[in-house]
């Protein structure tokens, strides 16, 4: 029995994915016997795939280690492993509905595109400058997620447009740091003790 702690969970209608922090992965069925399967590593990122059938029938793993797994369910049997940069794996998206390649996305902002007919299994596509936290194909580009800022990329890692909104927080505090500090001048000068300054010294 798995007693580990939680790090990810999925919820499917016919039951549930969790992933311990032993590296323990166990899926728990609405009715049944639960399956378990135990990575080298730690789990960082699940994402569900659907099949022909419509339904989930496999989950790909990134783990701590850059390698992402992914086994069929539910019997959680090995369908394919993959070896990318030994950084913690963030983020993973599927090419399309159709298609078993994979984007993903890690720690040390390296994108890369996993599957079985791609060369050498996966390859290096570009390097973003920051942690990924969410990765995504889009309308022919990839869009990446580095906290609060959004990227697009086209295919050979050329910027395409960004949204970064730290910059807009920046300028809420240099607006709120202005109004701060006229709100204290004003303060400052409706005191008394402003206006006798301006009183001549009798000595």
């Amino acid at each position: 029995m798995a007693n580990g702690t939680v790090v990810r969970s999925m919820i499917l209608d016919e039951g549930y994915v969790i992933a311990l922090d032993d590296g323990m992965i166990s899926w728990r069925p609405n009715s049944g016997r639960r399956t378990n399967y135990r990575l080298q590593y730690p789990a960082a990122v699940l994402l569900g795939m659907k099949g022909p059938t419509g339904y989930c029938e496999s989950v790909v793993i990134g783990d701590t280690r850059g390698n992402v797994i992914r086994l069929s369910l539910p019997r959680l049997e090995l369908l394919d492993a993959y070896d990318t940069s030994g950084t913690v794996i963030r983020s993973i998206c599927r090419i399309s509905n159709s298609s078993d390649r994979l984007l993903v996305g890690d720690d040390g902002g390296h994108v890369w595109l996993v599957g079985r007919d791609v060369p050498n299994n996966f390859v290096l596509l570009f390097k973003h400058e920051e942690c990924i936290t969410s990765i995504r194909t889009l309308e022919g580009g990839i869009t990446i997620q580095s906290g609060w800022s959004k990227y697009n990329y086209d295919w050979e890692g050329v910027i395409q447009s960004n949204y970064n909104k730290n910059d807009l927080f920046y300028q809420k505090q240099v607006e709120r740091s202005n109004r701060r500090a006229m709100l204290l001048q004003k303060k400052a000068n409706n005191s008394p003790l402003v206006a006798m300054l301006d009183l001549p010294m009798i000595s």
